[in-house]
């Protein structure tokens, strides 16, 4: 990562906005490629990043764009709340047929275990990565993305620790949310995803006194520090480039409970 990451200074032109693989099926919006290019930036030096843009923008979509147009001969996981599992293989099977996807979740995922290398892209939940975090720290894989990245917010965590453990040649957090309550919140994200760049957690939250409005030349110095590791775009920001408004149908079937309810 950092080694490949030297070696790569030299020949650096600034991000670019960047065009989509051959394999992927769809179009990207103009901020959506600067989006990829950036991913592909921090792939290229082997720093690890956090996309908070907002909700709604696509960053499930630019995700995949990157996966998809990575050359690769190692899995790559993505670890996502329950809920957004299914939205994954859903995203997956429209903008990135030919990734190769193995859900890691269920109470038969074992028996899929040793699948994991035949895919392109593993999913799995937080809760599945707690529990499998012995299994799953001993398998390299070649990127690692945490969806809803806030889950990890607390360092002292079970999940927080389990994500810290896995090997990786790429790290990404996704979330519209990377400080939800204190600058405290940010520490734990990059200590997953560029360990020992905040230094300590104790160093960290004495900097920043676990205030919820630190004085402005803290605000300056984090920008600085985090500026080239964390993208986010507002709705407002990139309001030119999204559509008049969609309305989609999403079925969902009723438990047993829920249907003898209904």
């Amino acid at each position: 990562g950092i080694a490949h990451g030297e070696r790569e200074r030299g020949g650096f032109s600034g991000v670019q906005a960047a065009q989509t693989g051959a394999g992927f099926n769809g179009k990207l919006r103009d901020y959506q490629r600067e989006g990829l290019g950036w991913l592909q930036f921090l792939r290229r030096f082997g720093f690890g990043g956090c996309l908070a843009d907002d909700m709604g923008l696509g960053k499930t979509v630019q995700v995949l764009a990157l996966l998809d147009s990575a050359e690769r001969t190692l899995p790559s996981l993505i670890v996502a709340p329950r809920s957004l599992i299914f939205n994954w293989k859903q995203e997956a099977a429209r903008f990135t047929p030919r990734l190769r996807i193995l859900d890691h979740t269920g109470a038969d995922r074992m028996t899929r275990l040793a699948e994991i290398h035949s895919h392109d892209v593993i999913l799995t939940t937080y809760g599945t990565l707690r529990r499998d975090a012995p299994l799953l720290k001993d398998i390299h894989f070649d990127t690692v993305v945490l969806d809803e990245a806030q889950a990890i917010k607390n360092a002292a965590t079970g999940g927080a620790k389990a994500a810290r453990l896995l090997k990786a040649d790429h790290r990404l957090a996704v979330t519209g949310t990377p400080v939800e309550n204190r600058l405290g919140d940010l520490w734990s994200l990059f200590e997953f995803l560029n360990p020992g760049m905040l230094g300590t957690s104790t160093v960290f939250k004495r900097a920043t006194a676990e205030i919820r409005n630190p004085d402005e030349d803290m605000r300056t110095l984090l920008r600085r520090a985090l500026r080239p590791f964390l993208l986010r775009r507002t709705k407002d920001a990139v309001a030119k480039d999204l559509p008049d408004r969609l309305e989609e149908t999403i079925w969902c079937e009723l438990g047993g409970s829920q249907r003898r309810l209904y």
